[in-house]
């Protein structure tokens, strides 16, 4: 979460330590393909305000009310070009293109303002999840994920200036803060 002013302030949250070292990290090596079949990648991401959270089709718990939260916000900014929110599938195996195009259409989801994305192999999966700071994994019956309802919030630069429960109104109302400071 981040409580600062203006964008200069929110604090920077890609990062790791090496060799007792902070060294930040952009989200910059990334190729997905979206609803619509289209390559979304870093260089489509990059100069825009975006958000990426994880998600999946048949999702019976946390998925729906997050989807509507997102589907709020996609509101809020629909004027603004340069934010955009991807939802990225954890359910590689049955989530392919065809799945997300009829999960968008039948959930009205605008893909001007959310792309749900599906991953090119389950090991570049794992690797946004870890630059993401988070993780998944199925239940033991391999029938749903463990997955939290946070988002990163990322600059145009491509750095994580914050991470929130999209589940929480306070989160939502931060979250729109920070993207307009992102934004100005």
């Amino acid at each position: 979460m981040s409580c600062k002013n203006n964008a200069s302030d929110l604090p920077i949250l890609s990062y790791n330590y090496i060799n007792g070292n902070k060294e930040l990290y952009k989200i910059d090596d990334f190729e997905f393909l979206n609803q619509a079949g289209d390559t979304v990648t870093s260089k489509t991401t990059k100069g825009k305000v975006h958000t990426m959270n994880f998600f999946f089709t048949s999702c019976p718990s946390i998925c729906p009310p997050m989807r509507i939260k997102q589907q709020g916000i996609g509101e809020t900014f629909s004027e603004d070009h340069d934010f955009m929110q991807y939802a990225i599938s954890i359910d590689y195996k049955n989530d392919d293109l065809n799945r997300l195009k009829n999960y968008a259409e039948r959930h009205k989801i605008d893909s001007k303002q959310i792309n749900l994305l599906r991953a090119l192999s389950e090991e570049q999966l794992q690797d946004i999840a870890n630059v993401l700071k988070t993780n998944f994994k199925p239940n033991n019956e391999g029938t749903d994920f463990n997955h939290s309802s946070f988002v990163a919030l990322i600059d145009k630069d491509q750095y994580i200036r914050g991470f929130y429960d999209i589940l929480l109104g306070s989160d939502v109302a931060l979250l729109k803060e920070d993207i307009k400071k992102l934004l100005d």
